[in-house]
């Protein structure tokens, strides 16, 4: 049985019948074709159901950003199974976490992602014999899949402590990609960038979108990685967070062909919809909200040229219920602040393994017999127009550079610390927006370091603070592991008794150390001052044996170093290239270098240390959903 529209996967197969000789998938390996993706996915998905997978089973899949990516996505859910995305650059302890929860008994990798997975599933390697071929005389063929079957399961940060998965139904994806075609209607997407991780469901929409009307997959690293693709000039549409596109239009690094952007995951502002208009060629901007258990995305605001005043978050989606209620589950008027409530074909049964949480989160909807609705936890307000205006948070969840955080999650790991006696975590916002900032932990240490007195202020330990982060960077995702660690005598409270937020301090600013080493050659003389004007540092207090993140930097203002040091120094210079020499001294032996075959042994010990830790510079800076 050939799936239909109303699966996830099922207008890739039509257009991969009509036109197999289109392009499908750009990368840096090259062009899969409509023909060769159908072909590759089917023989695995043959080799999936030989091994068990079917509809209600997660088959997970740890691969890094190749077309393997999507040949494994496509393969589970030709396969009738539901993908589980593993993202090989979490921590051990994450990943082993989703296997367990979700019951993953059968997983799909690569030869480089191999030694991430974790114990315990069947492991079949992407690339082997065994891993492309059909069954035994290739007799198994995958079973049919139907609307109500799940089609992937995401994790999301959880206020316990524990990320709680969410299985989306092939009929909310459907509903989805149809909402998707009436929005884009006018939309190029014969060039979609995919610069989402799987690991967050807005990677569905670039992927899928493009796929369900013949168009492709540009697929890349991350967004800070666009202007050095080779298929730059392909990119026609682009999904991603206000500050990263606010990085790319500072380093002059949008893609020339780029006609539409959808941003969302933080709050979008008028004057960078007007960056964008004033400085590309684009023709659309949109405004996209919507929580995972939404199915990607419930509201979009086409954002005109023009248009006076901030932009709201749109109207609802043709797909999706929404409403804004107060404590009783009673309508607001017009203007009035509430809790917005969502249902609709989009939504969710509700998460895996937790039915408490399930009974929490979605209600019964009172407006609507027999239908459900979530509680988002959002706080909006309906604005002349039927629009709707995002106001805040009714919890303690949190979006930085478009990741969903939930706070708890993050302060119940940094109490497990044994230097940790009590925490709180806050986020403190960069260039006035508080949903564009970064994750700073409140620590009372164990060893009571606070001093005898009790009104000390707040102070700050860089080896204290390392060995803390260096105990959660084995746990949590590099987005949920604070970038500053205070510490306290004490955590503010309020009058009851409990933590009081709003009172916990800024942080101090750091002593800045005197240089260990200097620079010694004018290139590195040159660093040193592109460092210290991009990070706000005095040139004195960089030494080039500093790494760029060490001393505040992020993937972010990679891409604006990138573009300065191409301009100071006349040569191509990518943030792959700085990902790869993280101190002055390396990448000053690296400009040096007459010889761009030689490899130096200064740049190959760079390379080596770069390899470990650029996960947490990428982590930092990196935007991949909602």
């Amino acid at each position: 049985m050939t799936p239909t529209a109303d699966t996830l996967h099922g207008r890739f197969l039509e257009h991969a019948a009509k036109t197999p000789d289109a392009p499908a998938v750009f990368s840096d390996a090259g062009v899969l074709t409509y023909g060769e993706l159908d072909r590759q996915s089917a023989l695995l998905a043959e080799r999936l159901v030989a091994e068990g997978a079917r509809a209600g089973v997660a088959v997970g899949i740890c691969v890094e950003r190749t077309p393997s990516l999507l040949v494994g996505i496509l393969g589970i859910l030709r396969s009738g199974a539901c993908y589980l995305p593993l993202d090989p650059k979490y921590p051990d302890e994450r990943l082993r976490f989703m296997v367990e929860d979700s019951g993953t008994r059968l997983l799909l990798t690569s030869v480089a992602s191999r030694d991430r997975c974790p114990q315990g599933p069947t492991v079949l390697v992407l690339g082997d014999a065994a891993g492309t071929a059909g069954g035994p005389g290739g007799t198994d063929r995958p079973v049919a899949t139907v609307p109500g079957d799940s089609a992937y399961l995401i994790y999301t940060s959880g206020s316990t402590g524990r990320p709680k998965g969410v299985p989306i139904r092939h009929s909310s994806c459907a509903a989805m990609l149809s909402e998707a075609d009436r929005i884009f209607a006018e939309c190029d997407l014969s060039g979609v960038a995919a610069v989402s991780s799987v690991c967050f469901d807005l990677a569905v929409m670039e992927i899928f979108a493009p796929l369900s009307r013949g168009g492709g997959v540009v697929l890349l690293e991350s967004a800070v990685h666009l202007p050095e693709s080779p298929h730059l000039n392909r990119v026609t549409h682009l999904n991603t967070v206000p500050s990263v596109m606010a990085s790319l239009l500072d380093a002059g690094g949008v893609p020339p062909g780029l006609r539409s952007v959808v941003l969302g995951g933080e709050t979008v502002r008028r004057r960078l919809v007007d960056r964008v208009y004033d400085g590309t060629e684009v023709e659309r901007v949109f405004n996209g909200y919507g929580p995972t258990e939404g199915t990607v995305f419930c509201t979009f605001k086409l954002v005109a040229r023009g248009e006076p005043g901030e932009p709201s978050i749109g109207t609802p989606s043709s797909t999706a219920r929404l409403y804004v209620l107060d404590e009783k589950l009673r309508p607001l008027t017009e203007g009035e602040a509430g809790e917005l409530y969502l249902g609709g074909a989009g939504l969710a049964r509700g998460y895996l393994n937790r039915p408490r949480l399930t009974a929490e989160r979605f209600v019964p909807d009172p407006h609507l017999v027999g239908e459900r609705m979530y509680r988002t936890g959002d706080i909006a307000r309906f604005v002349p127009g039927g629009e709707l205006e995002f106001v805040g948070r009714a919890d303690h969840q949190v979006k930085v550079r478009g990741y969903r955080i939930e706070l708890e999650e993050a302060e119940a790991w940094l109490s497990g610390c044994p230097e940790v006696r009590e925490a709180a975590v806050s986020v403190r916002a960069a260039d006035g927006q508080q949903d564009a900032g970064s994750l700073v932990a409140y620590v009372v240490p164990h060893d009571g370091r606070g001093g005898e007195s009790a009104d000390r202020g707040p102070w700050l330990d860089s080896a204290l603070q390392s060995r803390i982060t260096d105990r959660l960077n084995g746990a949590l995702p590099d987005y949920m592991v604070p970038e500053t660690v205070v510490f306290l005598a004490a955590l503010p409270v309020s009058p009851n008794g409990k933590l009081d937020r709003a009172a916990l301090p800024e942080p101090p600013t750091p002593d800045a150390p005197t240089a260990v080493e200097a620079a010694g050659t004018p290139t590195e003389v040159a660093l040193v001052e592109l460092w210290a004007e991009i990070l706000d540092r005095a040139p004195q207090t960089i030494g080039v044996r500093d790494a760029f993140y060490d001393l505040g930097g992020n993937s972010l203002l990679l891409v604006r170093l990138a573009k300065r040091m191409g301009q100071r120094f006349g040569r191509r210079v990518g943030v792959s290239d700085l990902f790869r020499f993280r101190d002055i001294a390396s990448l000053g032996t690296w400009l040096d270098t007459e010889e761009q075959g030689a490899t130096p042994d200064a740049i190959t010990e760079a390379r080596r240390r770069a390899t470990a830790r650029r996960s947490v510079v990428r982590g930092r800076g990196r935007p991949s959903g909602g």
